[in-house]
């Protein structure tokens, strides 16, 4: 019986040529691990070991490698050297085990394109299948923005690309994983408010200048480097040093470096739909006002993503103030960051309002609601914008802030 045959060295079985959109329907969404599975010698010659799902603890398929828990995060996450961490590490448990990392290392993802794998020195990466033409914008957008030039900038957020392995009918994108939604960390204090959003600003600003339109911002596709072995859900993102990234450029569109935003338009129904502008039809045929099958009406890109961040922004905002009416404050203090920020920065909440205006020409440009987020951050009185640094110390009871403002 001859040896069974895996890619490159043999295609990919005909019902799996058109694989990325497996996950779509729930009739193929048992076979997403199948391709990987014809990838995997290949990948593995090139030093990445893949994580399968695991059905039991005790005994995952692909096994814990602690190693790479070891490392220091890199200090710029956004340029990560040899044997430097991806993400931030505390308080694991001695038991590695037990710390959640086999259910956080891509054992699930929600995309059947992406899988988890450990490097040559055992840190987590996310492998990202990109076929050569299906997939040409994609690639070409994520290697430009990764180029050395735009790299250095330190306003770029997008996610970096730490290996490039093309073949002739695939591309296979390495990149660190990050794997905390910018949803899933509650900021600590209102600096970190005013941080998370400076860093979501400049990386769509950065974008912007640089002619790249997202048109799929959504809380999947903002990632921070934290892990979800942090003990609660409370980060401290300025004293942490934690880091935002933009991943996903699957729906991008590039136009020529400097140009003019306001001439970037597009049609149809794109992106996540939770925080689609009001603008982008909500399916193919479903514009108000238009009859089916009329021509379908043009949208400028770049509010649109003013709008999808600001939506963002807003809905985290929202889960953070539920998350802590259901299970108390951080720490059990008696006043959390959100708190004092609605009550005495009314600002910021008026500052997403208008990123989400109904009117996209009333919407400010990135750059725009960068420069307003910093002046209003920096003409905050020290006492609103930190809290107290001792530990177990945070905001001292909101009466307390009333009174004294």
């Amino acid at each position: 019986m001859p040896a069974r045959r895996y890619y490159p060295d043999a295609p990919l079985p005909s019902h799996l040529q058109y694989w990325e959109r497996l996950d779509l329907d729930n009739r193929t969404a048992h076979l997403v691990d199948e391709p990987w599975r014809h990838f995997e010698p290949y990948l593995a010659s090139r030093g990445y070991t893949l994580c399968w799902k695991y059905y039991s603890r005790d005994r995952p398929e692909t096994p814990l490698r602690p190693k790479g828990l070891t490392y220091s995060v890199a200090p710029n996450p956004f340029r990560p050297r040899s044997r430097e961490g991806f993400v931030h590490f505390y308080d694991l448990d001695q038991d590695l085990g037990q710390t959640g990392i086999n259910q956080t290392t891509g054992w699930l993802t929600s995309s059947a394109s992406l899988k988890m794998a450990y490097d040559t020195q055992d840190r987590v990466c996310g492998i990202k299948a990109l076929h050569n033409s299906r997939s040409r914008e994609e690639i070409d957008i994520i290697t430009y923005l990764n180029s050395p030039k735009l790299r250095a900038c330190p306003d770029n957020h997008t996610i970096p690309i730490l290996d490039k392995i093309v073949t002739e009918e695939w591309t296979f994108i390495v990149m660190p994983y990050w794997p905390r939604s910018v949803q899933t960390c509650i900021p600590w204090e209102v600096e970190d408010y005013f941080n998370r959003l400076a860093q979501a600003l400049e990386g769509l600003a950065f974008m912007h200048r640089h002619g790249i339109a997202h048109r799929d911002i959504s809380i999947g596709n903002m990632l921070l480097n934290v892990h979800y072995g942090v003990p609660g859900v409370y980060s401290s993102f300025a004293r942490r040093n934690i880091a935002l990234a933009y991943i996903d450029f699957g729906c991008a569109r590039r136009f020529p470096a400097g140009s003019d935003p306001a001439s970037w338009m597009g049609t149809g129904h794109w992106g996540t739909m939770d925080h689609a502008a009001p603008e982008v039809p909500r399916c193919a045929d479903s514009v108000v006002g238009i009859g089916r099958g009329a021509p379908p009406q043009p949208y400028q890109l770049a509010p649109v993503d003013i709008y999808a961040l600001g939506s963002v922004l807003m809905r985290a905002l929202s889960w953070e103030q539920i998350y802590c009416k259901t299970f108390g404050n951080p720490d059990h203090l008696p006043t959390a960051a959100h708190q004092v920020l609605l009550e005495f920065v009314p600002g910021y909440v008026s500052l997403l309002e208008r990123m989400m205006h109904p009117d996209p020409t009333r919407r400010p440009s990135a750059a725009r609601a960068l420069e307003e987020c910093l002046a209003m951050r920096d003409a905050l009185d020290v006492s609103i914008r930190f809290a107290q640094p001792q530990p177990g110390r945070g905001y001292p009871e909101i009466q307390y802030l009333r009174r004294r403002w």
